[in-house]
């Protein structure tokens, strides 16, 4: 639990008294590689902190899976527009590893909501930064070289290339898996 709270502290100063409670809400659970833990036919029920394990978010476009964007240890989750909003889902959330989770379910969420001012300001912080990590990955997307995108995943997120499948990291870089080979042989990893 404290990996929890610490993440909590460093997104927002909260009470320590608060941030017991909130945190004694939280269960812990665990799902094995393929789990769907967002559809886009269901209502997001959950928000979950990462403890361990590598999760990819993607839609699908005439049947062909679109990554946009992979979780991992230490870092909130969900689709936020569906947790927050309680319409379905756009798009998929599957454990790419086995993954366990610290768990908050949407009832407990508004509750502690409208008991403590606080809890929803942490949250909104917390999925905020989720929608601008997003955004933020699409404009890159939109603007780079596949060079610019693959060294940009290399500086940041180098330590995924032994742990899930390169035809994923090349799906989510929006490159030809050939082309993502040829790229990661030119490197030192």
């Amino acid at each position: 639990m404290q990996q929890l709270k610490q993440a909590i502290s460093n997104t927002f100063t909260i009470k320590e008294d608060i941030l017991d409670e909130f945190s004694s809400y939280w269960e812990i659970v665990s799902f094995p590689k393929g789990s769907i833990l967002s559809d886009p036919n269901k209502t997001d029920k959950y928000l979950y902190f990462t403890i361990s394990g590598i999760q990819k978010a993607y839609y699908l476009n005439h049947g062909k899976e679109t990554i946009i964007s992979f979780t991992q240890p230490n870092h909130f989750t969900c689709a936020p527009e569906s947790f927050l909003t309680q319409v379905p889902s756009q798009y998929y959330f599957e454990c790419i590893t086995g993954s366990q989770f610290y768990r908050l379910s949407i009832k407990d969420f508004n509750t502690l909501k409208n008991k403590h001012h606080e809890i929803l300001e942490f949250l909104l912080v917390a999925l905020m930064g989720l929608v601008n990590n997003i955004n933020a990955r699409f404009i890159k997307q939109a603007t780079l070289r596949i060079e610019e995108k693959f060294e940009e995943f290399m500086e940041c997120e180098a330590h995924l290339i032994n742990q899930i499948p390169h035809k994923d990291i090349a799906n989510y870089l929006r490159m030809n898996p050939t082309n993502f080979s040829k790229l990661l042989n030119s490197v030192k990893v």
